[in-house]
């Protein structure tokens, strides 16, 4: 069970294990309802337009939720096969009622504040439904595995009709699609999955395959990304190769096919004498060649580990042909039909020690893509289907990336360790119209220091405090505007208690502390200045039993 203050949600999850001899089953209910979110403001603004938040809560930001998860299957010496079954539905309002992107709007206040736990328009639902069988085969020194699944995803969005352009002004009662429809994406996705795990003295071979297929189809009166079909297969091997004890050489090569399938879409209504094409039939393919080369150290105190390589990814649909208003993102997004795949060189390096006392761990790494794929901003504006949102379109460019993490743990006595992590990334881009910029949504460098305190009482007894550390963000892609740092702590206390032989765990913590009004410059709510959820204090209570039955 759990709750938390912001938004005063409340959940509980049970789970329930059997086995007898080589089968078993495993099932797991989850429900959760929760309320608006509170931010340390009591107005946000959209465009000039000042919109107040009574009581700091931010309206229609509720939700539930549900998810049943199922497995079972058959576990035996040589053979094993899992059935995994899951099922999620969630509803939930959409930030926020007094805008439809950056749309201002005068919304019936009484009705939106008569409850903080209501879910008014706009809104969404999403069913999600995943079917994986699982089967292991284990011959020898071979292996064989295999995947198949099958995923559903259907979402919902609701809205009141509004108009735009040459879109009539009251929505025609003849018109198929529900008023409040805005729009709906059903997704399913077919795949398989084989591999075959081969020991051969040093080598530990993998050689495997991927199918994949997808059927996307879309509805509702609002437009954003046509439907389509998208197939793919790859083939790889992999292989690792232990020079010693201490010492691992491993390299990798796969290939890939892609083909994808965008569907025409046109106007629903005249705009002049026409309507007008959003999205051309298209189809693409897409071929690449990947690999990999990495050497592993470990020993004693001491651990290492490099990799080189080249990666690959296509193009999704709506990189390729979104032509419509992201109310999720606040733009007007356009696709580039012409993209081609993203590629990448990298190297890393990973080095780390550890004794009684200290873990020390750093990871730099470096990244080079001639064909990074990013949204960029433009000069445009679109008034045909939205409240003149700015248009962000798909583009590609050379991109240089480096960056490193770093974490050092330090055992002060036996129950109080002190724990530093920090992170940083560098961006550039060398060519394109934003040659010499960052890339939009560029993380600042961060860090967090923890104090964590066991007391001798119980191993699972602990309170401990972080303070996270993010510096501002000047280094900007416009209309991106600078981020100033913040400091946030949080507190966190758990342990184990026993009601006669009944354990019983308990754990709190206390997120933002201070109620720090800070902007996370990563969101997309960073462009109208909304801050990041205040203070939250989050219970959980977990009750493990057994029960001993002769089935």
């Amino acid at each position: 069970m759990s709750g938390k203050s912001n938004n005063h949600l409340l959940g509980g999850s049970a789970n329930l294990y059997g086995r007898k001899d080589h089968w078993f089953a495993d099932a797991r209910v989850t429900y959760q309802s929760y309320g608006d979110y509170k931010v340390p403001a009591d107005t946000v603004y959209i465009y000039d337009y000042a919109a107040s938040l009574p009581g700091n809560r931010l309206r229609n930001t509720a939700g539930r939720e549900t998810a049943l998860h199922l497995q079972t299957g058959y576990l035996g010496n040589k053979f094993r096969n899992i059935v995994h079954l899951s099922h999620l539905f969630n509803k939930s309002g959409f930030f926020f009622a007094n805008a439809h992107g950056l749309e201002p709007r005068r919304v019936d206040e009484g009705l939106h504040d008569a409850s903080s736990r209501d879910i008014q328009l706009p809104r969404q639902q999403v069913h999600h439904f995943k079917v994986i069988n699982q089967s292991i085969y284990q011959a020898g020194k071979q292996r064989f595995e295999m995947e198949l699944g099958f995923q559903y995803n259907g979402r919902k969005e609701y809205s009141q009709y509004v108009n735009h352009g040459y879109m009539p002004a009251v929505y025609p009662k003849d018109m198929p699609i529900p008023s409040d429809l805005e729009r709906q994406f059903d997704k399913k996705v077919y795949s398989l999955n084989l591999r075959d795990h081969i020991q051969l003295g040093k080598h530990a071979l993998v050689a495997g395959v991927t199918l994949e297929h997808q059927q996307n189809d879309i509805n509702g009166w609002s437009f954003l990304v046509p439907g389509f079909k998208q197939h793919a297969a790859g083939v790889f091997v992999y292989d690792k190769y232990s020079i010693n004890d201490a010492w691992q050489l491993h390299g990798a090569i796969r290939y890939d096919h892609a083909q994808l399938q965008t569907l025409t879409y046109s106007d629903w209504f005249y705009s002049g004498s026409e309507k007008l094409v959003r999205a051309h039939a298209m189809e693409r393919n897409f071929n690449s060649l990947v690999w990999s080369l990495g050497l592993n150290y470990n020993s004693g105190h001491y651990a290492f580990k490099t990799n080189i390589g080249k990666s690959f990814r296509m193009p999704i649909a709506k990189e390729l042909a979104a032509n419509g208003v992201n109310y999720h993102y606040f733009s007007y997004e356009r696709g580039n039909p012409d993209l081609n795949p993203e590629t990448s060189y990298q190297f890393d390096v990973e080095a780390a020690y550890a004794d009684e006392r200290w873990e020390l761990r750093i990871s730099p790494f470096f990244n080079y893509f001639p064909n990074y794929i990013y949204l960029n901003p433009t000069a445009g504006h679109d008034y045909y289907y939205g409240a003149g949102n700015q248009v962000f379109a798909y583009a590609q460019s050379r991109v240089m990336r480096y960056g490193t993490e770093l974490q050092a743990k330090y055992q002060i006595i036996k129950q109080l360790s002190a724990e530093v992590v920090g992170e940083y990334v560098y961006a550039r881009q060398l060519s394109g119209d934003k040659q010499g910029y960052t890339l939009p949504f560029s993380p600042p460098p961060a860090a967090y220091v923890n104090l964590t305190y066991n007391p001798v009482i119980g191993k699972e007894t602990y309170i401990s405090a972080d303070y996270h550390f993010v510096g501002s963000q000047h280094r900007i892609v416009p209309p991106e505007r600078k981020t100033p740092g913040y400091r946030v702590m949080r507190l966190q206390a758990g342990t184990t208690l026993f009601a006669r032989r009944q354990a019983i765990g308990l754990s709190l913590q206390v997120q933002n502390v201070f109620n720090t009004r800070y902007l996370d410059h990563t969101s997309f709510y960073r462009l109208i200045g909304l801050p990041e959820p205040g203070r939250n204090l989050v219970l959980s209570i977990k009750v493990p039993f057994t029960c001993n039955t002769s089935i």
